[in-house]
């Protein structure tokens, strides 16, 4: 029964309007960067430790940055709406919880289906990315890159959604929980407190409150994970000697693995998936189990 309804409704999400007009922005966005790459592409002589690659493969990947920006908004609302918006108004719940199916069952359907949304968009983002850097003459350590900071991103965006969902069961309300995502996502939180970090006692003792919301948190991790990769032209030299079968190629990656900062990203990636997406997820099971359904 648990499956069935999470397939069912999970095939009913890939049809909602909003989940098809956001597979095709990504498509758009990414036609759009690709055809600026074209006519506008990077000065190699700017990228001196690049190898193999061309001007076209590196504007690409750069201005990639600004489709990944959007992704909280392309691709995190209509995710959200295409799982809950109708949530409280059919009968499904109703009907699932007559059945036998527990409260905290639901809302764990409920979160896998975001998951599968959430995988679904980015594996389409991911495989026109790599097929339009390939054909650009990007190198594979940039591609590399690329993915990783986009599926990265996307532990954000499930964070946001997961705070959501707890406000959206205790409310009941999947406007309320669309508002607070749309506020996660905009950072309008971390605004409000970056004027209190300004506070003298915390400013001069480093304390800043704008990094313990999900978004400060994985933008720490972010910097430590991203911040000590090799340039492009040493990720790509590590995939050739694997290609090569190079023994030095597994001494690189295993001193990248125990590197400082690459231990840092891999704490503050805990507390991002255990503070942020976990334990908002457990609240929302005990919220919902503790609530009489109002429909």
């Amino acid at each position: 029964m648990m499956k069935r309804i999470v397939f069912t409704d999970l095939r009913r999400a890939q049809k909602k309007k909003s989940f098809l007009i956001c597979l095709s922005v990504i498509f758009l966005l990414m036609v759009i960067v690709t055809v600026f790459a074209i006519i506008k592409p990077s000065d190699l002589a700017s990228y001196p430790d690049t190898k193999e690659t061309s001007g076209k493969a590196l504007m690409f990947l750069n201005n990639i940055s600004i489709a990944l920006a959007m992704a909280p908004f392309l691709v995190g609302i209509p995710v959200f709406q295409a799982v809950f918006s109708d949530d409280f108004k059919s009968r499904t719940m109703q009907t699932a919880i007559g059945h036998g199916i527990s409260r905290r069952r639901l809302v764990l359907a409920r979160f896998y289906e975001v998951i599968a949304l959430l995988i679904e968009a980015h594996l389409i983002f991911s495989v026109i990315a790599v097929i339009i850097a390939l054909v650009l003459g990007a190198t594979m350590g940039g591609i590399g890159i690329m993915i990783g900071k986009l599926w990265f991103d996307g532990l954000l965006i499930l964070a946001n959604i997961a705070i959501a969902m707890l406000i959206l069961y205790m409310s009941q309300n999947p406007t309320g929980g669309l508002v607070m995502y749309i506020l996660l996502a905009a950072d309008a939180f971390r605004l409000l407190l970056a004027m209190a970090d300004m506070i003298p006692f915390l400013k001069n003792n480093g304390i800043k409150l704008s990094n313990a919301l999900p978004g400060g948190v994985h933008t720490i991790a972010k910097n430590y994970l991203f911040g000590y990769v090799p340039s492009l032209s040493d990720v790509s030299d590590i995939g050739s000697e694997i290609e090569e079968g190079s023994a030095e190629a597994l001494q690189k990656i295993l001193e990248g693995t125990f590197n400082v900062d690459f231990l840092k990203a891999f704490l503050y990636t805990a507390i991002l998936v255990g503070v942020f997406i976990i334990l908002p997820l457990i609240l929302s099971q005990v919220v919902f189990r503790k609530k009489e359904l109002e429909f």
